[in-house]
């Protein structure tokens, strides 16, 4: 990665938004409503407030035509566009066209930048980085805040959060630029990195609904089983209603030994193991027990809020609002046992998948909600419903629009090796069919008519046959 060349375009994004502030301009904030989204959306409003500015700040779904035209009617003279956008650029410049614009993202661009200088696209993927593992929204938008202000390095743990949120450290461990990040908080004290269990719930919930909730990896015969779970922990001597984070270190060992050797016993795959013991990121910022004292229970609590319609509300929390934290709370029960349920009618279900040559396509009506379809896709693949070497997509009724519906793609890195890229497949197909997709390699999306499903399922498989080379005689 060139990273001297992308640190220049940060400090342009950077100088673009300090110059509104002191034009006393009212920057424009746009973020996407995930927890990656949430945390990119909270660090620039941080960082705008600490320059003296004033900021309108808005937690979307995702960056459609409609909604860029409502932003052009608002009339402001900037717009910061933050973890989203990047697939967005020929849009911005047709209706944006009076206004300064940064977009501060990490998803693959639509095209390498901008055709006219007053819209900037500061994203490390033109210069070289992975956008799966290098860096997040919620990092790109750290490096904007900091360069606007180096005291804003003390939001560096939201930036993990929000990285931890969209799953950078899957494989166990931080790349890239999340390592800068990561050595700013420790510097300042207030993160730090252990190589512990990675699952949610360290923090908030007894050790065997720990267990019986582990969906990234599932746990082979716990998953799903409260009773199973209990005995298993009752089986190796441990109390199943304490939390992890009160074990001792030597009873935190014992435990992570006896889940692996349980995972190999029950031929789980090395990257569902790899996935069990890493990087695990915690801030004393919070009391051990608290969701927001470790990355991942904060960007799930996060992720509840977005979900569910109430993002800013994650803001607030973001930026240290009690009250909204404990508002979140109920939000996040909520949340958790809607996943629970569509992991259950996933697997009750998992008959009506449509298996092609090189995706599986699960359409789930309105029995899935479509703010859980990527999820649902990641369940159905650690299910072990799907093969490992094969997508996944969910589809899901759009809660927007009856005649609509949302899809998310998710696959494994042993698909990517064949040389799929969903965002790339998702892009082309919604073309096709007059929707709007596309994303990363390994977890793309799609928006498209509802009655064009079979459409989408023959032309999803066709992209990805093209993709890895194939040329079977299908049509």
């Amino acid at each position: 990665m060139d990273r001297g060349a992308f640190l220049e375009r940060v400090r342009e994004g950077a100088e673009l938004i300090r110059m509104h502030v002191e034009l006393g301009h009212t920057i424009r904030l746009i973020s996407h409503r995930d927890a990656d989204g949430i945390t990119a959306g909270a660090i620039l409003a941080r960082a705008v407030a600490r320059e003296g500015g004033s900021f309108q700040l808005s937690i979307v779904k995702q960056l459609s035509e409609e909604l860029i035209k409502e932003l052009a009617s608002e009339k402001r003279e900037v717009y910061v566009f933050s973890d989203l956008g990047s697939g967005s650029i020929s849009l911005i410049e047709r209706y944006l066209d009076f206004a300064t614009v940064v977009v501060a993202d990490h998803h693959p661009p639509e095209r390498e930048g901008f055709s006219t200088d007053s819209h900037l696209l500061v994203n490390p993927v033109p210069f070289g980085a992975n956008s799966v593992r290098d860096l997040s929204g919620s990092g790109v938008s750290y490096f904007v805040a900091k360069e606007m202000d180096g005291k804003n390095k003390d939001l560096s743990y939201l930036a993990l959060v929000g990285a931890v949120g969209d799953m950078q450290e899957i494989d166990g461990t931080f790349h890239g630029l999340n390592l800068d990040i990561i050595e700013d908080g420790k510097k300042l004290g207030i993160l730090e990195v252990r190589k512990e269990l990675r699952l949610f719930g360290r923090e908030s919930r007894p050790l065997y609904k720990m267990l019986a909730y582990a969906t990234n990896p599932e746990i082979p015969e716990i998953t799903g089983d409260e009773r199973k779970a209990i005995e298993w922990l009752r089986s190796r001597d441990f109390d199943p209603d304490m939390r992890y984070w009160q074990l001792r270190e030597e009873e935190k060992r014992r435990l992570h030994d006896a889940l692996v050797i349980h995972l190999i016993k029950h031929g789980a795959p090395k990257e569902a193991i790899d996935r069990l013991i890493g990087d695990v990121v915690v801030s004393p910022l919070y009391p051990e027990g608290d969701p927001r004292h470790e990355a991942r229970e904060f960007a799930t609590l996060l992720n509840a809020t977005g979900r569910l319609n109430a993002g800013t509300l994650g803001v607030a929390i973001c930026l240290g609002d009690e009250e909204a934290f404990k508002r979140a709370r109920k939000m996040l029960d909520d949340y958790k046992r809607e996943q629970i349920e569509a992991r259950k009618f996933l697997i009750q279900n998992w008959s009506m998948a449509e298996e092609g040559e090189h995706a599986y396509v699960f359409y789930a009506g309105r029995n899935i909600r479509d703010t859980l379809v990527g999820i649902a896709a990641n369940m159905a693949i650690n299910a072990g419903l799907a093969s490992p070497e094969k997508p996944v997509v969910v589809l899901a009724d759009s809660d927007e629009d009856p005649n609509l519906v949302k899809g998310s793609a998710r696959t494994t890195e042993k698909a990517l090796a064949k040389g799929y890229h969903l965002g790339e497949a998702l892009r082309e197909v919604a073309e096709k069919l007059g929707g709007e997709g596309g994303g990363h390699a390994i977890a793309a999306g799609i928006r498209f008519p509802r009655g064009k499903i079979d459409e989408f399922i023959r032309l999803f498989n066709e992209a990805l046959r093209k993709q890895i080379g194939g040329n079977d005689g299908e049509d």
